[in-house]
């Protein structure tokens, strides 16, 4: 039964808000020397000094207005989407299609992750950046990327979606290449390749969808009514271009180099919030473009099945092998999105209801461990795993963060992932294959093998360990005492919070929003 609309602007404004802040943070950058010579020079002036003060206040007041304004404005719709009415906005721009903006209550779910999870980063990335030597680019670049996300997810059509997807993927690459490295422009190169072919297939399946059905609106269950060679073509075409962004294999090729070479930030960027963009391009496919019934009669979704436990193990066992922290985070999240695509085509509302919820559990546990490593490396200068023994010594808050994130990556109850796994387990036993909940077991084991023991380390070592033992940095000492700033420290604890608060109410407000997104959907 269609849904009651009212309409509204607030999801314009949630976009533009943050897109006019990215704008002018970028523009801020320019300078116009005596003879009229423009220049980009980030946080120099023209004579080479360093900007006033009162510069960097303006610019943090605008990076973190703009995210808390679009935080606040996505609050403001829950009346109306917990009311069950979808809030629309229709701006009669690229004719003769239009920019259509929906909210329902995945749209809704969605948007207020990532605006949540803008403004945490956004207040992190300004203690993290700090003395970079071009932070309007990078910060104008990371509003830009935060503004096509929250676009994708309220994109109330597939031509909308595309339009936001494409201007998101294409920002984020001058975020990987924001440090001029000849590594970081290789992974750049890579990762603007597989952008490109992403964002190829996902045209061909949004025009194939189009010539098909006659409509491209994400607002029905099942446009296509029937099997055609057309159909098939669509479905592979959305299977790349959604299976690159969440790093399905073999498509995962883009993200351990990417994180690697990128500033911190933008890795932590993609994993809360970029990577998810891909996770709710499946649901929307799977659920809204082809729908259950189809993949009922034709059993596509199989062959995504085996591949996202391929991608789980393939993704845990590859990181278990890493040594530098970033690299292995990397992959351990190729294993981690594994979980929410398995939970979207195993087809029950059950396993979605662990796929949906993943996506904020993923991104509360994920961004937790980046932005403890980002403290480890500002603070020490070291990637190493083996050179970490003792470290929580010098950051005992950080490790901390890091090893409740860690057990929570384990799915240990009550934290978040136990969540995802429970559901994930029983939408296996309700289609009959158990053997599915070996894959997460085997899992779980693999995330404790290369998690777990790194927090053990920072704190428990030896007395001959502690002292410069084979292992230990040198540097490592009980008496130092080196937690970043609070703009870095503040976002890791609440997000540490964030991975086991929701487990101690009696009502967890999460999964009670994901329940009706699954009852909306089915």
């Amino acid at each position: 039964m269609p849904q009651e609309t009212i309409s509204s602007l607030v999801p314009v404004f949630i976009i533009l808000i943050p897109l006019l802040a990215g704008v002018a943070v970028f523009l801020s950058g320019i300078k116009v020397s005596k003879v009229f010579s423009r220049e980009y020079d980030g946080l120099l002036d023209v004579d080479g000094e360093t900007a006033p003060p009162q510069g960097n206040l303006l610019r943090v007041g605008v990076l973190l207005g703009a995210t808390l304004a679009s935080l606040i404005l996505s609050l403001s719709l829950y009346p109306a989407v917990k009311a069950g009415l979808v809030v629309v906005s229709r701006i009669d721009i690229l004719p003769p299609l239009g920019l259509f903006l929906r909210v329902d209550i995945l749209s809704f779910y969605m948007v207020l992750l990532f605006s949540f999870f803008g403004f945490i980063l956004t207040l992190y990335s300004i203690g993290y950046m700090k003395g970079d030597t071009m932070p309007q680019r990078f910060f104008g670049f990371l509003m830009l990327v935060f503004a096509g996300s929250l676009g994708v997810v309220l994109g109330g059509d597939l031509f909308s979606f595309f339009l936001f997807f494409e201007f998101m993927s294409i920002m984020y690459f001058v975020l990987v290449v924001h440090d001029p490295k000849p590594t970081a422009v290789a992974a750049g190169m890579k990762f603007l390749f597989m952008t490109i072919m992403a964002g190829v297939a996902l045209f061909l399946g949004t025009v194939i969808v189009f010539r098909e059905t006659g409509s491209m609106a994400l607002s029905e269950t099942g446009l296509f009514s029937g099997v055609t060679t057309y159909s098939l073509i669509a479905f592979i075409a959305f299977m790349v271009a959604f299976g690159t962004k969440t790093a399905m294999f073999p498509l995962h090729i883009w993200m351990p180099d990417t994180y690697t070479h990128a500033p911190l930030p933008a890795a932590v960027v993609s994993s809360a919030i970029m990577l998810k963009t891909g996770a709710y391009g499946f649901i929307r496919v799977f659920y809204n473009v082809f729908g259950v019934e189809f993949f009922q009669a034709v059993r596509w979704d199989d062959v995504v099945l085996v591949i996202s436990l391929f991608t789980i193990v393939f993704g845990s066992a590859i990181a278990i092998a890493q040594d530098d922290i970033i690299r292995r985070l990397a992959y351990s999240g190729i294993a981690q999105l594994g979980y929410i695509i398995l939970g979207i085509v195993i087809l029950t509302p059950t396993a979605l209801t662990g796929s949906t919820f993943h996506i904020m559990a993923h991104a509360f546990m994920k961004g937790c461990l980046f932005l403890c490593a980002g403290s480890i490396i500002m603070q020490t200068g070291n990637r190493s795993i083996r050179l970490m023994k003792g470290i929580g010594y010098q950051l005992p808050l950080t490790m901390l963060a890091f090893a409740v994130a860690a057990i929570t990556a384990v799915g240990m109850p009550p934290f978040n992932i136990f969540i995802t796994k429970w559901h994930l387990s029983i939408g296996a036993l309700e289609i009959g294959q158990p053997v599915i909940i070996l894959f997460l077991l085997v899992s779980s084991m693999l995330n404790a093998a290369y998690y777990l023991p790194i927090a053990y380390h920072a704190f428990l070592g030896s007395e001959d360990e502690a002292h410069g033992g084979h292992g230990y940095h040198p540097e490592f000492k009980r008496s130092a005492f080196r937690e970043p700033t609070a703009a870095m420290l503040v976002p890791i604890l609440i997000l540490m919070v964030g991975c086991a608060i929701f487990g101690f109410f009696t009502q967890n407000w999460p999964l009670e929003i994901v329940r009706s997104v699954v009852a909306m959907l089915y």
